[in-house]
């Protein structure tokens, strides 16, 4: 009898010690859905255009707002329209200040793979790889608003 008991002891204490564990858990933040966000107006490196970012259902998208007239133009030139074209599409937080998600680069017509991370407040990089990691890029936006 006494086996009996020190072994329902056991398996309580080991049911206990997984479901405290297991409550714990569910408090941490979830880095994927809470973090830092960057919501705002940005500018790219040479401030030909500007972006508004914001949440666009369970994602972050990003939306130019303005162009400068060359930038504008070049893209014209191609048979499309720059203003109101989202750029940063379907962008889930993977890490407490780092986004992935799909970025839409006009000067070519094309979606690649994208990731953003927060670097400061006021900063973010924002890189794209096409060709399974080939043909990556990186460019460099300050927050304006």
């Amino acid at each position: 009898m006494p086996t009996i008991v020190s072994r329902l002891f056991a398996c309580a204490a080991l049911t206990l010690t997984v479901a405290t564990a297991s409550a714990q858990a569910d408090m941490q933040p979830d880095p994927a859905r809470h973090g830092t966000s960057w919501s705002g107006v940005w500018t790219n490196g040479n401030n030909t255009m500007h972006v508004r970012a914001q949440r666009c259902g369970d994602a972050m998208c990003g939306t130019v707002i303005w162009a400068d007239d060359k930038t504008k133009a070049d893209i014209a030139a191609r048979g499309r329209t720059l203003l109101g074209t989202e750029v940063f599409r379907e962008f889930r937080q993977t890490g407490p200040n780092e986004w992935r998600g799909k970025v839409y680069v006009p000067a070519i017509d094309q979606t690649v793979s994208g990731r953003i991370e927060l670097t400061d407040p006021d900063h973010i990089t924002a890189s794209g790889c096409a060709l399974f990691g080939l043909g990556c890029q990186t460019r460099h936006w300050k927050r304006i608003r």
